[in-house]
C-alpha cells in the first residue's frame, strides 16, 4: 500500500454538508430531545383550558340613515336620536350592562371542579347547583369556597354548615340561595367542588375582556359579536342576555325621556295658555280703545270719504264760479245784453226757473223797445219787471252763495278729519301687528306643543329595541389551546434546544475539540490524528490488522519521515501537556508501527513518575533506567525484548526520589547515544510538561518531538504553551498528534452513526481524517478491508455487541 503525506488541507464541503455534518452526529438528542418536548407539549395541552367562541349578529336600528320599518314614527319622534355602530359598540363593552348580565345570570358566583390535570368550569345543566345572591345591590368578593354535595340527604356541605337543598347560606356578608340543579348526574364520584365569588364589576371586566364586536363593513349597521369562554352555553347565554340588557335598558331610557318631555310639554302648554289669554286680553282691549276693527277697510273708507269730500268741493267750486258768470250775467244787462249762462250747469230750481224768467223778462223789453220805443209805458212796466227778476235772482244768488260756502266749510272739515284718522292708521296697524305677531307666536308654540304631545304619546306606545337579532348565538371551536401549535411549538423548542446544545457544548468547553482549536493557536503542524477505540487490548497495530487506528498510525509513521525522522535522526520523544491524554498508546503503538517495516525499535519508558509502558507490554520492571542511571545495571540488561518482532522496551524501573536529578546526569545522554547505535529508531514516552520539567531536559537528545493533544481532554490553555515551545525552539522538529478523537455528537456506545466513516471532515468529527472510513460494500478492492473489529453500523444495531461492551472491559487510547 502506498503511503503518503497527508498535510495538503481538504476544501471544506458546501452550506448543506457542513450543515448536515454539524447536527446530523447528535441526532440521538434531537430524537429525544423531540420527544421529551412532545411529552411537555401533550402534558402541557391537557393542562391548558379549552376557549371557545360564541358568536351572534345584531342589526342596529336607524344608525345614521334611519331604519325603514321604522321611519314613519322616526319622523314624527322628536326623541330620534341618530346612532352610530361605534357609540353603541362601546355601549355593549360597557360595565354597566355586563354587571346587569352578571347579576342576572348569578355569574358573580363561579362553580368549579378541581380535577387531577385541571380546573374545569361548570355552568348550567352541568354544574349540581347555583349559587344566586337574594340581595344584588351589594355583592362583594368572596374567595374560594370547596363544599360537597349528598344526594341521597339532600344537603350541601359547605364552611362547615349542612345546608338543605334550595337553603339559604350566608357567605362574606351576603345572603345565597343554593338552587340545586335535579338533572346533574348524582352518580358522578371523585369531583372536587368549589364555588370563587367575585364581586360584579370583576367579572364584568372579565367578561368584557374576551368580549369583542365590530362592524361587518363600513356602510353596513350589522354588528358582529363574539365571546370567547371555556363555556360555549355560558357564553351563548352571555350574548342573549347583553342583547335582552341593551334593549330593555334603552326602552326604559326612551320611556323615562318620553315622560319627562310629556311632563314638560304639559308644563308649557300650561304657561303658553296663559300668554295666549294674556295677549288676546289686550288685543281686544286694544281695538275697542282704538275703535279697530279692520284697519285696511278703516283706511280705505277714510280715504274716500276724503275723495268724495273733495269731490264735493270741487262741484260748489264750480258752482261759485257759475254764480259768479251769473253775477256778470245779470249785472251786465243793466247796461247791455250779454250771453245768458247755460242752464243745464245750475243745479237750484228757483235759481234756474228765475234765470228763465229774466230770460222772458228781457225779450219781452226787447221786444217792447222794438216796438214802443224806450220812453212807452211798456217798455218802463217791462223794464221794471226785469229789474225785479234780476233782484231776486241777485238774492237767490247770495243765498246759494252762502249755502255753498257753508258746504264748502263743512266738507273741509270732514276732509280734514278723515285725513286725521287716516294718518293715525299706521300707528294703530304698527301697535296691533305687535300684538297679533305675539299672539300668532303664542299659538304657533301652543299648536306644536299639541302637537308634539301626540306624537310623543304615541312614540312612547311603539317604542322598541335598537338591536334586532339577526343570528343567535351559536359556538365553535375550541380555538384555544389548538393541538398542532402545541405539537409545533414542542418541536420547535426541542429543535431550539438541540441547536443551541450543538452550537454549544463544544464551544463552550475550555478544553480542545476540534483539529481547528489547534490549528488556530499554533503554528506546529498536525502530522496525526487518532480515533478512540474501545478494546481490552491497547495495541492497536499489529500484524496484517487493517482496522482505523492501525492505518492511522501507518499514516503517522508516514509523515513522521517527512518530518525528517529516519535513522540518522532517529530519537523521538513524545510528551503532552498533562497526564491522561495517552502518550505511552502513541509511543507503543507507534514504535510497533515501525518495527512492522523491519526496523529495531527501542522504546524508553521515561516516564519515571507513573510508567505505563511496561504494564501494557507486560514487562518486568524490577530494573530499568532509573537503575542504569544511578550505576547499578549496565543498559544491556534494561533492554527488555517484548512479544513484538523488533520491538525492545527498556522500563523505567523502579520510581525514584529524584527523576530530574537522573534526567541532567551525563550518563542519560550516553544511554542515549548507545540506544541510537544499537538501534534504528528510538522512542522515548516521557513525562507530560505540566507538572515537571522531565520533557525539556531530555529534549536536546532528541530529533523530532511529538506533543499528543487529546481530544475533550487536553486544556485549551496549553495549546498556546505548545506554540510558545515551538517558537523559542525547546524542541527539535515539533510536532503534533492529536489523539483520542471521538465522532461527533451521541456515540452509541462510543461508536457514532455509521462508526468512523466520514467521520474526519470538516464540521462532522473533530479532526479532518483525509477520507479515512470504512468501506461497506464488503469487497476486498477498497482501499480498507472491514474487519471484525471495525465498529460499523452492524455492530452498532447488534444486540449481542451491545451486552458485550456494556459488560467488557473498556480501554480507551
Amino acid at each position: 500500500m502506498k503511503e503518503e503525506m497527508q498535510f495538503l488541507e481538504k476544501q471544506p464541503p458546501n452550506f448543506f454538508s457542513q450543515i448536515l455534518y454539524k447536527y446530523l452526529p447528535f441526532w440521538p438528542i434531537f430524537v429525544s430531545l423531540i420527544l421529551l418536548s412532545l411529552a411537555v407539549s401533550v402534558f402541557y395541552l391537557r393542562s391548558q383550558t379549552k376557549i371557545y367562541v360564541a358568536s351572534a349578529k345584531v342589526l342596529l336600528k336607524d344608525p345614521q340613515k334611519g331604519n325603514g320599518d321604522s321611519r314613519v314614527l322616526d319622523e314624527m319622534n322628536i326623541f330620534n336620536e341618530r346612532k352610530s355602530v361605534e357609540n353603541e359598540i362601546i355601549i355593549l363593552r360597557s360595565i354597566s350592562l355586563m354587571k346587569e348580565v352578571v347579576k342576572e345570570l348569578n355569574l358573580n358566583a363561579a362553580i368549579f371542579n378541581q380535577g387531577k390535570v385541571r380546573k374545569e368550569e361548570l355552568y348550567g345543566d352541568d354544574s349540581p347547583l347555583q349559587f344566586e345572591a337574594l340581595d344584588k345591590s351589594d355583592i362583594p368578593s368572596g374567595g374560594q369556597h370547596p363544599f360537597k354535595i349528598d344526594w341521597k340527604k339532600e344537603v350541601i356541605s359547605i364552611n362547615n354548615q349542612l345546608i338543605p337543598f334550595n337553603g339559604t347560606v350566608a357567605m362574606n356578608g351576603t345572603t345565597y340561595k343554593l338552587i340545586i340543579n335535579r338533572k346533574y348526574n348524582k352518580n358522578l364520584t371523585g369531583k372536587n367542588y368549589h364555588v370563587v365569588f367575585n364581586t360584579p364589576e370583576n367579572t364584568a371586566a372579565s367578561l368584557i375582556g374576551s368580549l369583542k364586536a365590530s362592524q361587518l363593513s363600513y356602510n353596513s349597521s350589522v354588528i358582529d359579536i363574539k365571546i370567547e369562554t371555556p363555556l360555549p352555553l355560558k357564553g351563548v347565554a352571555v350574548l342573549d342576555k347583553l342583547f335582552d340588557v341593551y334593549n330593555r335598558v334603552g326602552v326604559l331610557d326612551k320611556n323615562q325621556m318620553a315622560t319627562k318631555t310629556l311632563q314638560f310639554i304639559d308644563d308649557r302648554l300650561k304657561s303658553v295658555t296663559g300668554q295666549l289669554d294674556s295677549v288676546e286680553g289686550r288685543m281686544e282691549s286694544y281695538k275697542s280703545i282704538n275703535n279697530v276693527l279692520d284697519l285696511g277697510n278703516q283706511a280705505s273708507v277714510y280715504f274716500n270719504n276724503i275723495k268724495e269730500y273733495d269731490k264735493a268741493n270741487n262741484v260748489i267750486k264750480m258752482q261759485l264760479e257759475l254764480l259768479d258768470e251769473m253775477s256778470v250775467y245779470v249785472d251786465s244787462k243793466e247796461k247791455k245784453a250779454g250771453t245768458v249762462p247755460s242752464l243745464n250747469l245750475i243745479n237750484d230750481a228757483i235759481l234756474s226757473s228765475l234765470l228763465n224768467q229774466l230770460y222772458a223778462a228781457e225779450f219781452e223789453l226787447d221786444k217792447a223797445n222794438a216796438v214802443s220805443g224806450e220812453q212807452s209805458e211798456f217798455v218802463r212796466q217791462a223794464f221794471q219787471k226785469v229789474e225785479r227778476i234780476k233782484a231776486d235772482i241777485k238774492e237767490n244768488m247770495r243765498n246759494i252763495r252762502k249755502s255753498y260756502l257753508v258746504q264748502k266749510r263743512i266738507n273741509d272739515q270732514n276732509i280734514q278729519l278723515n285725513r286725521d284718522q287716516y294718518l293715525t292708521i299706521p300707528e294703530k296697524e304698527r301697535g296691533l301687528l305687535e300684538m297679533n305677531r305675539q299672539q300668532a307666536i303664542k299659538n304657533d308654540i301652543y299648536t306644536f306643543l299639541l302637537k308634539k304631545r301626540e306624537e310623543t304619546a304615541i312614540s312612547s306606545a311603539s317604542t322598541s329595541g335598537d338591536l334586532r337579532v339577526l343570528e343567535s348565538g351559536q359556538t365553535y371551536g375550541p380555538i384555544r389551546p389548538v393541538p398542532s401549535n402545541f405539537y409545533w411549538t414542542g418541536i420547535a423548542i426541542g429543535l431550539l434546544i438541540f441547536l443551541i446544545y450543538v452550537q454549544f457544548y463544544e464551544q463552550l468547553k475550555n478544553r480542545v475539540m476540534f483539529r481547528n482549536d489547534i490549528e488556530k493557536k499554533t503554528t506546529v503542524p498536525v502530522i496525526g490524528e487518532i480515533v478512540q477505540i474501545i478494546s481490552k487490548n491497547p495495541i492497536a497495530v499489529s500484524e496484517g490488522k487493517r482496522t482505523i487506528v492501525a492505518e492511522q498510525f501507518r499514516s503517522l509513521r508516514t509523515n513522521l519521515n517527512f518530518m525528517g525522522y529516519n535513522e540518522q535522526n532517529n530519537v523521538l520523544l513524545i510528551t503532552s501537556s498533562i497526564s491522561g491524554e495517552g502518550k505511552s498508546f502513541i509511543s507503543a503503538n507507534l514504535a510497533i508501527s515501525f518495527t512492522l517495516t523491519g526496523r529495531k525499535v527501542a522504546l524508553l519508558e521515561m516516564d519515571l513518575r507513573k510508567p505505563k509502558l511496561s504494564k501494557m507490554l507486560e514487562i518486568p520492571k524490577e530494573h530499568g533506567i532509573s537503575s542504569h542511571l544511578v550505576g547499578k545495571v549496565p543498559l544491556k540488561d534494561i533492554i527488555k525484548k517484548t512479544a513484538f518482532k523488533n520491538l525492545y522496551l527498556v522500563p523505567s524501573g523502579p520510581i525514584p526520589p529524584n527523576p530530574t536529578e537522573l534526567i541532567i546526569q551525563e550518563n542519560f545522554g550516553k544511554m542515549i547515544e548507545e540506544l541510537r547505535k544499537d538501534f534504528d529508531f528510538v522512542i522515548i514516552d516521557t513525562a507530560p510538561i505540566a507538572p515537571v520539567t522531565d520533557a525539556q531536559l531530555i529534549a536536546k537528545h532528541a530529533h523530532n518531538s511529538i506533543f499528543i493533544v487529546r481530544h475533550n481532554h487536553t486544556p485549551a490553555v496549553f495549546v498556546r504553551m505548545i506554540d510558545s515551545l515551538y517558537q523559542d525552539g525547546k524542541y527539535n522538529n515539533l510536532s503534533i498528534v492529536f489523539n483520542g478523537i471521538k465522532p461527533r455528537g451521541v456515540s452509541l456506545l462510543n461508536y457514532g452513526l455509521g462508526g468512523y466513516g466520514n467521520g474526519y471532515g470538516y464540521g462532522y468529527g473533530y479532526g479532518y481524517g483525509y477520507g479515512y472510513g470504512y468501506s461497506s460494500s464488503g469487497q476486498d478492492n477498497g482501499y480498507y478491508i472491514q474487519g471484525e473489529d471495525d465498529p460499523g453500523l452492524k455492530n452498532i444495531w447488534s444486540v449481542t455487541e451491545w451486552f458485550k461492551r456494556i459488560f467488557g472491559k473498556k480501554n480507551q487510547s
